[in-house]
């Protein structure tokens, strides 16, 4: 059996009008498909996010009101489109691709919502940015998508172009998987429930980091992964990095991955969680 990055993925990417996956909405998005050999169906279109887009978001993306206003589809149809790819991506046991999923994700999980559509179970899911943090901690450098995509190798034209961002993610994660056997070796059922377990590590290290810095910390939904399901701050045990064995950290995995299977809706979040050395604009 060939390993996943030499297997189908679908990438995802939204361009938004803010940083808060919880509150903040799409102005446009990108699903691409890859065969295990060329790309396939890509579908990247901009969206009305129905409220203003800052100029703030308007200066990373250059999508503009009344752009989003002229050609955007409305959310509803957004929705329904993002589902239906990606319900397609689930029954097939696709793995998704998404730079910072968490952001992704939990913006498409919010949609869904919205929209009154069924909840996905996000069991596969691949990031680029949660497995490169894994697997290389001690690397300096920036971790947003431009930084990996030129660490690696791999081309990445047009940032934050959702459709670009997206292919770029597949190629990055595809390139990650076949350096690093740790990941690249797992199923991705595996790899999804381990990548839980890290981010929420990831996350424990740097909330030390930022507290210690006189700076506020992360939210407790910010420590979960790939969906911020709601506030579950870590226990008391969990603080403590040094002690915390991979078991343990398998084990929470895959407590979050059962609990996203059986997760009837999204829950409010705040602000997404960034590395010491990023913006954030790591999802894009």
């Amino acid at each position: 059996m060939a390993p996943w990055y030499d297997g189908p993925l679908v990438g995802l990417d939204f361009e938004t009008t803010g940083v808060d996956p919880s509150s903040d909405l799409p102005v446009q998005v990108a699903l691409v498909a890859f065969d295990g050999r060329r790309w396939g169906e890509r579908s990247v279109f901009i969206v009305d996010p129905g409220r203003e887009v800052p100029e703030a978001a308007v200066a990373v993306h250059g999508i503009s009101t009344a752009r989003a206003r002229r050609e955007g589809l409305s959310l509803d149809e957004t929705a329904r489109r993002v589902h239906r790819g990606l319900k397609r991506a689930v029954n097939e046991a696709i793995p998704l691709v998404a730079m910072n999923a968490s952001f992704d994700v939990t913006i498409a999980a919010v949609l869904f919502e919205r929209a009154g559509l069924s909840p996905l179970c996000f069991d596969r899911v691949i990031d680029p940015l949660v497995i490169d943090r894994r697997v290389d901690p001690r690397r300096a450098g920036k971790r947003r998508l431009d930084a990996l995509c030129a660490h690696y190798g791999v081309l990445l034209e047009g940032a934050h172009d959702a459709g670009q961002d997206a292919a770029a993610a597949v190629a990055l994660a595809r390139e990650i998987g076949r350096r690093f056997p740790e990941a690249g070796g797992l199923d991705p059922l595996r790899l999804t429930a381990l990548q839980a377990g890290w981010h929420r590590e990831w996350a424990v290290d740097f909330h030390a980091w930022c507290l210690s810095e006189g700076r506020p910390g992360l939210a407790p939904e910010e420590y979960l992964w790939p969906v911020r399901l709601g506030p579950r701050p870590p226990a008391q045990s969990e603080r403590e990095p040094s002690t915390m064995s991979m078991s343990s950290s398998e084990e929470r995995g895959f407590t979050t991955a059962s609990r996203m299977a059986g997760a009837p809706s999204w829950v409010v979040g705040t602000t997404k969680a960034v590395p010491l050395e990023s913006s954030a604009a790591d999802h894009s």
